[in-house]
């Protein structure tokens, strides 16, 4: 299961932060890249997806991180960071070598510093 909340940062209230909890999976990612993308057509261009209360993720949750950073691309100004990754997550980040291809960092807070400050 998989499940989230979304709020504009206190401080960067052009950055949008996605809450992300439970497992990200081939049932999961699906929905959530939907939500992602509904996001993203209303006009959200900068997005922190916080993965500190993320418990799993499958190859199909991976790609939910190329998919995301894809769209953003393709939007003008459009940016992507990942937050809070930790345990299982963070090891299979690691293993693949994601943390060579995203911008992750350890808080929120200066996942959104980045997206504001590299625009």
């Amino acid at each position: 299961m998989i499940d989230y909340t979304t709020n504009k940062h206190e401080r960067h209230p052009d950055v949008l932060v996605f809450d992300v909890t439970g497992k990200l999976d081939t049932t999961t990612a699906p929905f959530l890249l939907d939500c992602i993308e509904g996001y993203i057509a209303r006009g959200e261009t900068k997005l922190v997806l916080d993965c500190s209360e993320l418990k799993y993720i499958s190859s199909a949750g991976l790609e939910t991180f190329i998919q995301t950073r894809k769209r953003l691309k393709a939007v003008q100004g459009g940016a992507f960071a990942i937050a809070g990754v930790n345990g299982l997550v963070a090891e299979a980040i690691k293993l693949v070598h994601f943390d060579r291809l995203f911008n992750i960092f350890p808080t929120v807070d200066e996942a959104a510093q980045h997206l504001v400050s590299d625009a």
